[in-house]
């Protein structure tokens, strides 16, 4: 027996595992193969059902929302603290030279001084401002040289002045010793130190109004702090 021989002898011979078996073609591409699609793991499922369940809840939420109305919801700022009821009141503006009208009594004579009640009051038309308390006055000569000063005893703070309100200072010229001086006089007040008002018909004091000298000295001007007038 050659080697043919032996080698038919052993093709035609078939073991108990290969008794019933079939072929399988194998597959000529690889898009011809089986598709095998892996299985989902036990942890993937949970993901999965928590995630459903939660766009479950969600949904639920925006529809009892929309169902209840807009009145269902928790009040804004409940448990908080109110606002105040009171309002913030703005400081006023400083008055302008424009914003104050102001005129004077005729002035006349008391022991041996000289005097006159200065009236300040809103002009019409014009908004509320705050008037300073603190008033310096001077009187001057005809050439505008000064004849003598003075200031009220509030050198800080400031009124109200309002439409309606009139505010009034009292002003004293005492012991004048020195030469007459040149007519007509005036008389000018500064709030907080701002530009001089004239005060009275043009500012003019008349002649009468010089005091009388009472023994020498310096003669003086003194206004008494703005009082609200009746």
């Amino acid at each position: 027996m050659n080697d043919n021989d032996l080698e038919r002898e052993l093709r035609s011979q078939r073991g108990r595992r290969e008794e019933g078996y079939t072929p399988t073609v194998l597959p000529m591409t690889l898009e011809e193969g089986p598709v095998t699609r892996p299985t989902p793991s036990g942890l993937g499922r949970a993901g999965l059902f928590v995630a459903v369940g939660v766009a479950g809840a969600l949904a639920v939420a925006v529809v009892a929302g929309i169902l209840s109305g807009p009145g269902s919801g928790p009040e804004v700022g409940a448990g908080s603290a109110s606002p105040s009821a009171e309002a913030t009141a703005m400081p006023l503006a400083a008055c302008g030279i424009r914003d104050v009208v102001r005129s004077s009594e005729a002035w006349g004579g008391a022991a041996g001084s000289r005097g006159t009640v200065v009236r300040i009051s809103l002009a019409e038309g014009r908004y509320a401002c705050a008037l300073p308390a603190a008033v310096y006055g001077q009187i001057v000569d005809s050439a505008g040289a000064q004849v003598v000063t003075g200031s009220t005893p509030a050198t800080s703070g400031a009124v109200s002045l309002e439409p309606g309100s009139t505010f009034s200072i009292g002003v004293a010229w005492s012991n004048w010793c020195g030469a007459e001086p040149a007519a007509p006089l005036s008389l000018s007040l500064a709030f907080g130190g701002g530009p001089s008002l004239l005060v009275g018909e043009h500012g003019s004091i008349p002649a009468s109004a010089v005091p009388p000298c009472n023994g020498g000295g310096s003669s003086s001007l003194s206004l008494t702090d703005l009082q609200a007038a009746p």
